[in-house]
């Protein structure tokens, strides 16, 4: 018995330097785990100087790419895993603290009814601190504090792994509560300010969330859990004008909740990728173009969905592909289904595996004044410690036709102090300081902001700035925050629309709807032009914006008979165009005739210009490679300037012909008088000078000698 003690003891210290090693390869995630409320573990004794922390690597099994002959890996788990980020909810730029004080409450929103589990909150950390504090964030679930983390102001991209067994939504959400504090020294009495800390939790921090995905089969459930990057799947055939339609309208209304669409021909379904539990991981979505006659044997139909489609409507289905639940979108003649995703009320179809669509109504407006509640516009609220900022964005596009914003009605409610210090709110929109007041008592801040021209872009950032002097540095209080809102009462005042000058001008004269015309080899290869032009459709048109295909011959000028998107060698009929590709060689040049781009050196781009032909406003997009596809960049967004020249990566130049003085278009394969006058301007005006000095002094001297001469000469 001794010497199997001996024995056991001896291995278990050859086991401890491997222990050691493999906690020491898994860096950069940190797991955060929960305390349990028993626990017939012996406990270790408490270590006082530092808390630590669990140190693990989560190796994923993918199986994208594997030889015909290796077997894909069978799931370990029925099921599905998928992640909900602080970007898919709204906040784009993450949420960040700082003076050693704050809390944000979030609620993520989950579909009613659907059978869900929050297994793990990911949290991406950009922590720092200028000087020295013991600084730490508290995370609450659901009002359940689930984890305290200490921060030490030195790193970036920190990830932190919090598991949170099976919670579940209550009531929709589960709801999020971030509490940030710390302290400098012992001493209350200290200026937070003179700390300079940090923390900033990254949009693609996230809550990952557990289901089974035989239980997912309806619209609204799939619709709402699909990821942030979607591929939609086009038929393998020649695309109709009514698909490509409909894709364009997918595309749109995935943009407008906060998802990148992707284009693939054929009904294939993506690479599988487990987590280490051996759960599927649902990390791309899916959405298929066409009706079920053509997924037929492609696809399988969940429970309970419509077989035959209603002629004359829209039809969007319940799927599975690969085993992933996808959604079929079918169209008519008109796109009508396609918009119902990206619109509140495809909550209406919740529990329906299949849904026929008629038509999406929309909130008729009002063309002189709108508030922030009839566009869903709700500022969360913030607490100030000494200074804090509340941001909302509001889209252009959801304005009424043929209006734009010219004034801007803000009432802003900041909560008094205890000790009676004054608030100053300033106001910025787009980045630039329009208003600023000290903050009424027991009642809003009303500002009336005027907008200058040009200053508004497709969206119209509005930034709020609430600065309070705080007194814990006097030793009076320790640090404490007063909420601050912007109230759904602000309003925008909206005018007539005037002329069209750049791309964004566009978005309010599309609202009833656009025409997008491409060449016959668009039905041939939809993915090369379907990538820039989901683009520019989601970026210049409202939601629920009627969206019509139309083929049309590349080697003659279209007729365009409403507002258009035109893709051709030729510009349409009645256009002129501000860069001629008919007169040679196209070059941008700056005032010292430096060339800033030479469009002969593009052969995979595309020109985009602002132009309006019979009477109707549109775009007319010139294909620069020799097949006349379209360039494919990662993101495209056309705002300001009336010419833009589109590369692979995106915009490589966007100019205004009727305000940019400091660039011009030339054409050096055209030697006309005007081409060699510019080459030459300083010369010629010097020579003009010298002329006219000549000419003036030989006047004088003709004048001098005709003069009489007195009798004293």
């Amino acid at each position: 018995m001794r010497e199997m003690t001996r024995l056991l003891a001896a291995l278990s210290i050859l086991c401890l330097p491997v222990l050691a090693i493999s906690a020491s390869d898994a860096s950069g995630q940190t797991v955060v785990q929960p305390k349990p409320l028993h626990s017939t573990v012996l406990r270790r004794p408490l270590q006082i100087p530092r808390p630590t922390a669990q140190v693990q690597a989560a190796p994923q099994v993918t199986s994208a790419a594997a030889p015909a002959a290796t077997a894909q890996p069978a799931p370990q788990s029925k099921m599905m895993v998928t992640t909900v980020s602080l970007a898919d909810i709204g906040f784009k730029n993450g949420i960040r603290f700082a003076n050693l004080g704050g809390r944000r409450e979030i609620f993520v929103p989950l579909p009613l009814g659907a059978d869900l589990s929050a297994t793990e909150l990911v949290l991406v950390l950009d922590d720092l601190s200028a000087h020295e504090a013991r600084r730490n964030v508290e995370v609450l679930v659901n009002d359940r504090s689930v984890a305290a983390i200490p921060l030490d102001g030195k790193g970036n991209n920190r990830i932190v792994r919090i598991p949170l067994g099976k919670t579940k939504p209550r009531d929709g959400y589960v709801k999020l509560a971030f509490v940030y504090s710390g302290a400098a020294t012992q001493d209350r009495c200290i200026d937070v300010r003179y700390v300079g800390d940090s923390l900033t939790l990254r949009p693609e921090s996230g809550i990952d969330l557990e289901f089974d995905p035989a239980t997912l089969n309806d619209v609204t459930t799939i619709a709402a859990l699909m990821p942030r990057d979607v591929n939609i799947l086009l038929p393998g055939h020649k695309l109709t004008a009514a698909n490509f339609a409909a894709a364009l309208a997918v595309a749109r209304s995935l943009s407008a909740t906060g998802h990148h669409a992707s284009f693939h021909s054929g009904y294939n379904p993506p690479a599988d990728t487990f987590d280490a539990r051996g759960r599927r991981q649902w990390a791309r979505g899916i959405v298929v173009i066409g009706t079920p006659e053509e997924v037929t044997g492609a696809v399988t139909s969940a429970p309970n969905t419509q077989a035959a489609p209603i002629p004359g409507v829209g039809e969007i289905n319940s799927v599975r592909i690969g085993g992933y639940p996808a959604l079929l979108v079918s169209e008519g003649a008109s796109v009508r289904a396609a918009s119902l995703l990206g619109n509140p009320s495809i909550a209406a179809v919740r529990g329906l595996a299949s849904a026929s669509v008629a038509a999406v109504g929309e909130t008729a407006l009002s063309n002189e004044r709108i508030t922030f509640d009839q566009l869903e516009l709700v500022p969360a609220s913030i607490e100030v410690y000494g200074r804090a900022d509340i941001a909302v964005a509001i889209d252009t596009r959801s304005l009424p036709a043929d209006t734009q914003l010219s004034r801007l009605l803000l009432n802003i409610m900041v909560a008094p102090d205890g000790a009676g210090e004054k608030a100053v709110v300033s106001v910025f929109v787009n980045e630039k300081l329009l208003a600023s007041a000290v903050a009424a008592q027991d009642e809003p801040t009303r500002l009336d902001i005027p907008l200058p021209p040009g200053l508004i872009d497709t969206v119209a950032n509005v930034r709020a700035v609430v600065q309070r002097r705080s007194p814990q540095g006097d030793c009076r209080f320790e640090p404490q925050g007063y909420p601050a809102q912007i109230l759904g009462s602000s309003a925008m005042i909206l005018s007539p629309a005037e002329g069209i000058h750049d791309f964004a001008d566009l978005a309010t004269r599309w609202t009833n709807g656009v025409v997008v015309m491409v060449p016959p080899a668009a039905a041939d290869r939809p993915e090369r032009f379907l990538e820039m032009l989901s683009d520019m459709v989601a970026g210049l048109t409202p939601e629920l914006s009627p969206i019509n295909v139309m083929y049309i011959d590349n080697s003659t000028p279209a007729t365009v008979v409403a507002p258009f998107i035109v893709v051709s060698a030729l510009p349409p009929d009645g256009a002129e165009p501000h860069v001629r590709f008919d007169r040679g060689r196209v070059m941008v040049n700056d005032r010292s005739g430096r060339t800033l781009l030479d469009i002969g050196g593009f052969n995979s781009g595309a020109v985009a210009q602002l132009v309006s032909a019979q009477g109707y406003p549109g775009i007319w997009v010139k294909p620069l490679s020799a097949e006349g596809s379209l360039p494919a960049p990662p993101a495209l967004r056309l705002g300001r300037g009336d010419v833009a020249f589109i590369d692979q990566k995106g915009i490589a130049l966007a100019m205004s012909t009727d305000r940019d003085t400091l660039v011009s278009v030339t054409y050096p394969d055209q030697a006309s008088w005007i081409t060699v006058a510019k080459r030459f301007q300083s010369w010629i005006v010097g020579a003009l000078w010298v002329l006219a000095t000549v000419t003036f002094l030989f006047t004088l001297q003709r004048m001098r000698r005709r003069r009489p001469r007195s009798a004293d000469e």
